[in-house]
């Protein structure tokens, strides 16, 4: 094999583990602890929390806006002692309940717009 040729597949080797790489962090998301969400929020209900320094929260909000569903957003800078109270360790962190008070979606990070879809359907908050 010559010098090129070597250089080449070892190019290809490096970008194939790359794109590996980035298609299992996208199908991996990080996870939360439980949070306790108590009587807050609106039952069935999306909460959503947020950091205005969160470039994630950003991103993770134009999808929640995107499904034209009602939704509380809690911003770290504004309420502080509440992500204390409830538990909230990282953002984003995207919460869907059912008038019940189950927890349908606990997400941290970016979701998948389809999951938080179906969530909100499972919480009766649209239609499926």
């Amino acid at each position: 094999m010559t010098t090129v040729l070597r250089i080449g597949v070892i190019v290809v080797a490096i970008l194939l583990v790359i794109a590996a790489s980035r298609l299992v962090a996208r199908w991996q998301r990080p996870s939360h602890p439980a949070i306790d969400l108590g009587d807050f929020g609106p039952r069935p209900g999306l909460v959503m929390f947020t950091s205005t320094d969160c470039v994630n929260c950003t991103e993770a909000l134009g999808i929640v806006r995107s499904l034209d569903i009602p939704y509380r957003e809690v911003t770290w800078e504004l309420e502080p002692a509440l992500f204390d109270q409830i538990g909230v360790e990282a953002v984003p962190l995207i919460t869907i309940v059912d008038a019940a008070g189950t927890v349908k979606l606990l997400a941290a990070g970016v979701p998948r717009r389809r999951s938080v879809e179906r969530a909100a359907a499972s919480a009766g908050l649209v239609d499926q």
